[in-house]
């Protein structure tokens, strides 16, 4: 593994999702959405990959190891372990399987035990999903937000959220996913009402 305790010149991943309408008439016409990877390193985004997700689906986690074997990061960061509504991306196989760390950054603390309900009352699956977050350690607050590391160690994960923070709290290929996402979600609304 590659060292991770100078960011310079460390390639790094930003993971987001497209948004979505979230209108059962919307979803049944347009069931998928983009999952978007920036790859960026010396404040510079090196490469852009997107692919699709189902909305509510399971695929994110094989979609997303698909990119990363194109290109494999030295870190991974993420707003969340849910993209596409409840699309969970299990960090922890893609750790195990590529062996790149992520660090998942929020802005709040996630309430699991509602997730869990909602996807008992609301989808197929309920038991993969649920065993999914049930892996993921307990998320820790930090200044003014939440993160959670898999396969790094917290000091080491607080110190690359730091050294990759510019213009917000977030990391910034963690921003400029986030920017890249809601711009085709803004464009896919605008270019269908003009449809």
């Amino acid at each position: 593994m590659k060292d991770l305790n100078s960011s310079y010149n460390l390639l790094v991943a930003g993971v987001d999702d497209g948004g979505f309408k979230p209108d059962f008439k919307y979803i049944k016409e347009k069931p998928s959405i983009p999952l978007i990877v920036v790859y960026y390193r010396n404040h510079r985004i090196i490469d852009l990959k997107i692919s699709t997700i189902k909305i509510d689906g399971l695929d994110a986690t094989e979609r997303l190891i698909e990119i990363l074997m194109l290109k494999k990061p030295a870190v991974i960061f993420s707003a969340g372990i849910t993209v596409a509504g409840f699309n969970i991306i299990d960090f922890i196989r893609i750790y195990d399987t590529l062996k790149i760390p992520t660090i998942i950054v929020l802005d709040h603390k996630p309430n699991l035990k509602r997730i869990k309900d909602a996807i008992i009352k609301h989808l197929d699956n309920a038991e993969e999903r649920i065993k999914i977050i049930m892996k993921y350690p307990k998320f820790k607050k930090f200044e003014n937000f939440y993160y959670e590391s898999i396969g790094i160690d917290e000091k080491l994960a607080l110190k690359l959220i730091n050294s990759f923070r510019i213009f917000s709290k977030y990391p910034e290929p963690l921003r400029l996913a986030h920017l890249i996402a809601k711009s085709l979600y803004k464009f896919s609304l605008e270019k269908e009402s003009h449809d």
